[in-house]
């Protein structure tokens, strides 16, 4: 609440002094000059004075100011209009705010600046000339432009452009981390193929890769790629389907089939298009458009921020996609990199920075990153659609002793259709950082996870590779990937920063569109304490294997999920592991095949685990309320990965609600067995008497069993987007 009130506050100040016209600082306007003084929102009549062009100019009068006449808030008013971006727009520590003053850049009251760093492809020519490979279908209706250099996305007023790409296909066994073989119906001698990526989930359902071709051998069918792959390139494994296509090839003519694809051919310096409107056609020049950085001490122990800078209601669009490279190093599962250059907006070193009521669409990368030293920031009210990678990161140092991204602000964002061309992109992405606030945002239509708080794991300890290995900080952990070979968890939980976040009241929805094993809400290596509060989770339709709505993994302890909403989500509710805590939830109507499981527990030992107060309501006939993986020999007590199995009879499992409407045996059965165990002593089998249920109501009744019993009513109005 005390954020809410500070945010209004603040929020009410910038706009009375927008309001008044001419209290602004400086303005900007792309009728105005950088000639000008900037004090005047339009130009004067005799055209003498009035706003910058650009921001950078602004950026330099902020800094005269701030010496002429320190200690006071500045504004800098930008009035609507396009604005190119060529290069970064780099803020340092020259242009922070102190400790009692702000910088803000804002949008001019009811107007939008719109930053770009797209430019116009010009002078298009219809292709009379054969090109070799062309599908018979694109013939007569491609266009050619000269171009120079290269580029990775292509945008028309609809948004992104697709590029041509080729019928998927499953590689063949055999395969390497860079090196692809194909079916031989499906390998083609591609006629631009030094141009060509190989677009690939490689082995796991879980990722997916975009790789430059270096070369392809026609005697194998087999395509090398330049840069490495994150696991090897075969098969996927654990899908409900062996015949998964998860392989193809982008950016060849032989794939150039469809209106709005097209190719670039860097050699020849042209970009083929079959355009599917006469809008105009921009390319990106840039990734990042605005980076707000201070002193970063990579190696050291201490940075020094960039604070108190602002920037509302801004719009980006029209960045490129990241490339992956050889040195980088990844976070979880390479669903991220660290210290990259590969949003819109990032903060590299910063305190008591925000980015409010901004607009990013249309981009290949990410929205926005808040990158190692980052505290106290606040990302509010910002829409994120239409986007290549992520939509929010909070990124901190690698494991080790250096924790300084924390207490960071995400709240009510609106962010939807991020991971378009990365589809493993999460919507929110927490990693190694703590005691942030993730509150009131709505995410939805996501290929992949929703929310994801991570940090590393003790099997990253021990090995090689680009995969997290690459951020452990073995300087300040005093060791060598050879003496942690064989680290345990109370090793490696010193270094693990991702703790104490709380995740609170965000509505999620279509989450899991395209990828499996995945979650609406994921935690794993993420440290103690966090709290996953009265979040919304519903509609996760697609039918997918190992998908849950909320999920901890791979040795995550100490974390609390209270108080939430999961409503037809398919194949699991919740997977609980280890001592972690399940406790006044409501899950109803789990989606079945491929499992339905309202609850699993997956991994023990469960000491100090809880699965109390919860509801477990379906209105089908297929129910299992709580599944807990079998023995696969009488007296087992692991399982395949030898872990210890679990059992809900091994938590604190009491006062629980176990009720199938189309069938109430089956709530009585089960509660039978699960009081002959020894636990839901005090649990019931009965109708908790929800509001409609039908409808998606899940309020409680004056009269329901489940408010004597502590349960609390959920009512889906107080969860997602606050109106503004």
């Amino acid at each position: 609440m005390k954020h809410l009130k500070y945010l209004i506050c603040i929020a009410l100040l910038l706009f009375a002094r927008l309001e008044a016209g001419t209290s602004a600082d400086f303005y900007v306007s792309n009728a105005g000059s950088d000639r000008w003084s900037g004090r005047l929102a339009q130009p004067n009549a005799d055209g003498t004075d009035g706003p910058f062009a650009s921001l950078s100019q602004a950026k330099q009068a902020v800094r005269a100011l701030k010496q002429s006449e320190p200690a006071q808030d500045i504004l800098v008013s930008i009035r609507g209009g396009w604005y190119a971006l060529s290069e970064t727009l780099v803020f340092g520590l020259e242009d922070s705010g102190d400790a009692d003053t702000r910088i803000t850049y804002a949008a001019y009251p009811g107007e939008e600046p719109v930053f770009s760093s797209g430019k116009v492809v010009e002078d298009w020519k219809k292709v009379t000339a054969t090109i070799p490979g062309l599908p018979e279908a694109a013939v007569g209706n491609v266009w050619v432009a000269e171009v120079s250099g290269s580029f990775r996305t292509l945008y028309d007023v609809e948004g992104m452009l697709p590029r041509a790409q080729s019928e998927g296909f499953i590689p063949r066994v055999g395969g390497s981390r860079n090196r692809v073989v194909l079916p031989a119906a499906d390998f083609k001698n591609w006629s631009n193929y030094k141009d060509a990526e190989i677009v690939v989930r490689p082995h796991h359902a879980w990722i997916m890769n975009i790789l430059p071709v270096a070369s392809i051998d026609e005697a194998t069918q087999s395509v090398h790629t330049s840069v490495d792959a994150t696991y090897l390139m075969n098969p996927l494994k654990f899908l409900q389907s062996e015949k998964i296509e998860s392989c193809w090839v982008e950016n060849v003519f032989e794939a150039l089939d469809q209106p709005g694809e097209w190719v670039l051919d860097t050699e020849a310096g042209k970009v083929y298009v079959w355009r599917r409107n006469d809008s105009a056609v921009v390319a990106p020049q840039l990734t990042e458009l605005i980076r707000v950085e201070g002193q970063v001490d990579k190696d050291g122990p201490q940075d020094l921020p960039v604070r108190n800078l602002r920037f509302v209601g801004l719009t980006f669009k029209h960045g490129e996609r990241y490339q992956i490279d050889e040195n980088d190093a990844g976070l979880q599962h390479d669903w991220d990199f660290l210290d990259k250059a590969n949003a819109l907006v990032r903060f590299r070193g910063t305190e008591d920075c925000a980015i409010e009521q901004c607009h990013f669409l249309h981009s290949g990368s990410g929205a926005i990153r808040v990158d190692l030293h980052g505290q106290n920031n606040r990302i509010v009210g910002n829409h994120i659609e239409q986007m290549g990678g992520s939509g929010v990161l909070l990124a901190g140092y690698g494991p080790g002793t250096k924790d300084v991204n924390r207490n960071n602000l995400v709240f009510n964002n609106h962010i939807h259709h991020v991971g378009q061309i990365y589809w493993h992109s999460p919507g929110i992405f927490i990693w190694q950082s703590g005691e942030n606030r993730v509150a009131h945002n709505l995410v939805h239509h996501t290929p992949y996870t929703a929310i994801i708080l991570s940090g590393c794991m003790t099997e990253f300890f021990g090995k090689g590779g680009r995969e997290l290995t690459r951020t452990i900080r073995w300087h300040e952990i005093g060791g060598s990937s050879k003496s942690f070979k064989q680290a345990s968890l109370e090793d490696v939980r010193p270094f693990l920063h991702s703790h104490d976040n709380q995740i609170e009241r965000n509505e999620i929805h279509h989450a899991m569109e395209r990828m499996g094993d995945g979650n609406a809400i994921y935690i794993r290596g993420a440290g103690a304490g966090n709290v996953i509060r009265e979040n919304y989770i519903h509609h996760l339709v697609t039918p997918m294997i190992m998908q849950c709505a909320i999920r901890t993994d791979g040795g995550q302890m100490d974390t609390l999920i209270t108080g939430n909403l999961i409503y037809k989500c398919t194949s699991q509710g919740i997977m609980l592991k280890l001592n972690n805590r399940c406790e006044n939830n409501i899950i109803a109507d789990v989606i079945a095949p491929p499992r339905g499981y309202y609850l699993s527990v997956r991994e023990g030992p469960m000491t100090g685990a809880s699965i109390q107060r919860n509801i477990f309501y379906s209105s089908g006939e297929d129910t299992v309320f709580i599944h807990e993986l079998g023995p696969k020999n009488e007296g087992a007590s692991e399982d395949r990965r030898g872990r210890e199995l679990a059992r809900s009879k091994d938590a604190e499992t009491d006062y629980n609600i176990y009720y199938n409407a189309a069938d109430p045996s089956h709530g009585r059965d089960f509660l039978k067995q699960q009081q002959q165990d020894g636990v839901d002593t005090h649990s019931l089998a009965v109708d908790p008497l929800f509001v409609n249920p039908a409808e998606g109501d899940f309020r409680l009744r004056p009269d329901s069993p489940a408010i004597p019993m502590g349960i609390p009513s959920f009512d889906t109005s107080k969860v997602g987007l606050i109106p503004n």
